[in-house]
């Protein structure tokens, strides 16, 4: 999925008009106000994801990433959709299951195969294959959860926070 958030012309030269700023300043403090507006958006996806799906932040924060460049004054915000595996969540077993943060997997179990530590739960047997007791890794679903918070907040937060941090900008550049 991927989503392009343009910004209008006419009111970043309404603003650089009230600063009388020259070609130059504009493109520094529009730069600039792009690079704060996809560190600030990336904080925000943090927050609200961590709490629609209750995975804490420090995992998330490595299924996120802030791009520079490829082109000119433009950032990317790149979001990992693949589930988040319960290992990451610091598991513990208990009588039902294993409980990692606020995420429960009953008939679950720990187990270390392949020198790596993961979360296992029982699987239904296919017809026709030949695995006795199938397991699978047990994950959190974390993509519906980004949709949601990209739509929601994400798309708001652009709108208002950029005209914000490039008019902080502007009177940064116009006063040097």
């Amino acid at each position: 999925m991927a989503t392009a958030l343009k910004i209008d012309g006419d009111k970043l030269e309404l603003i650089a008009a009230d600063f009388a700023a020259t070609e130059k300043q504009i493109d520094v403090a529009c730069k600039r106000a792009i690079s704060k507006l996809a560190r600030h958006l990336k904080t925000v996806a943090l927050r609200e994801t961590s709490k629609v799906t209750g995975i804490k932040q420090a995992v998330l924060k490595k299924r996120l990433f802030v791009s520079f460049g490829g082109g000119r004054n433009t950032s990317r915000l790149w979001f990992g959709l693949y589930g988040v595996p319960l290992r990451e969540m610091n598991p513990n077993q208990n009588r039902t299951g294993v409980q990692a943060g606020k995420i429960e997997r009953k008939h679950g179990f720990i187990q270390q195969r392949g020198g790596k530590t993961e979360v296992y739960r029982r699987v239904t047997l296919e017809k026709g294959t030949d695995n006795r007791l199938p397991i699978a890794i047990q994950t959190a679903k974390i993509d519906q959860a980004i949709k949601h918070v990209i739509e929601a907040d994400i798309l708001k937060a652009f709108e208002r926070k950029f005209y914000i941090f490039f008019e902080r900008e502007m009177k940064w550049e116009s006063s040097k």
